[in-house]
């Protein structure tokens, strides 16, 4: 029995007695969703070769190192403190695991020795384990902190599709960091939105017919007054006004009439000139002789040099010379 509580006292003081500890501590044991709670951790030493401390990890809480500094007393011991903000996400009762130190040392005895890291030490050290209850928020709110929205638009009167730029803004303190949550529905618009910081959101809505943007309400816990607030926005009636056709609008009018007509009077006169010009060319075919065929094409004579020259040849021509003259007229009019 004697050995058993010493072994637990060694085990309890050892720390102390080789110049070392590892503790930590929380401001608040008892806190809301959303509420942020301080951890600080201290790390004592004295003759240590390295050490190695593990970051704290903790499922359910968002956690940030605020600062840390390192002290020596007049025992020449060192004091490593870190300061941390935790801030629960979730209600329940939670349990923050032991927190772990690696450390390496050399007994005192052995410091002098050329041969010293031979009798290195390695040895894990750990902090305690400690629990804290998290309370849901009032009327099961997500959201705390302290918060003002601020809305602007760029104009409230516009023409059809020419968009209006509303832009919303979030201040102040807590655990809502963005404005990503937050979407915008208008009937008869189209709402494209931008990001340009985490705190500020654009707009740009666009419609043919006259709408109104909405308030925008963001309802919180306040950790400091323990009531539940409200902030919001105003509304916005946007006048949509009618526009008459431009100048420009009236010429490009003007200008596609006129060009679509001109290029359906070519083709309608194309259609009737090649109508007539195969029915020429097919009474040419069905003369039988010079006589018929000079009658057809005599009234050309100085329309083209090449076909003149083939209607004198024509008048003047032997009955063998006649086929092959008028292929040669019907050719050269199928050219012209």
């Amino acid at each position: 029995m004697f050995l058993s509580k010493m072994s637990l006292i060694l085990m309890i003081f050892s720390p102390l007695l080789f110049g070392y500890s590892f503790t930590m501590q929380i401001d608040n044991a008892q806190a809301m969703v959303g509420e942020t709670i301080h951890l600080t951790t201290h790390f004592r030493y004295n003759n240590l070769e390295e050490y190695d401390l593990a970051e704290p990890d903790y499922e359910n809480f968002k956690l940030a190192l605020v600062d840390e500094n390192e002290t020596q007393d007049q025992n020449n011991s060192w004091l490593l403190t870190q300061h941390y903000t935790l801030i629960a996400q979730k209600a329940g009762s939670f349990t923050l695991h032991p927190l772990k130190a690696h450390i390496e040392s050399i007994p005192l005895a052995y410091q002098a020795r050329y041969n010293k890291n031979h009798y290195l030490q390695k040895q894990d050290i750990f902090t305690q384990s400690l629990t804290l209850n998290v309370t849901p928020l009032p009327q099961g709110l997500q959201v705390t902190g302290n918060y003002t929205l601020e809305a602007s638009i760029d104009k409230n009167k516009s023409t059809p599709n020419s968009p209006v730029q509303f832009t919303l803004t979030l201040t102040g303190k807590g655990n809502l960091e963005s404005l990503d949550f937050l979407s915008l529905h208008i009937p008869h618009t189209t709402i494209y939105e931008k990001s340009s910081q985490p705190k500020i959101k654009t707009f740009s809505i666009l419609s043919n017919q006259d709408y109104t943007i909405p308030p925008i309400v963001l309802k919180y816990f306040n950790q400091n007054s323990k009531t539940v607030m409200l902030t919001s926005t105003p509304s916005y009636a946007i006048h949509i006004l009618e526009t008459a056709p431009s100048h420009s609008l009236l010429w490009l009018f003007v200008l596609l009439l006129t060009t679509i007509s001109s290029y359906g009077f070519r083709i309608f006169y194309k259609h009737i000139y090649l109508t007539s010009n195969r029915r020429f060319i097919r009474q040419l075919k069905k003369c039988k002789s010079s006589e018929d065929l000079v009658k057809k094409i005599a009234p050309y004579i100085g329309k083209d040099r090449g076909l003149t020259r083939l209607i004198y040849r024509l008048e003047t021509c032997k009955n063998e010379e006649f086929k092959k003259i008028k292929k040669e007229i019907i050719k050269h009019w199928k050219n012209l």
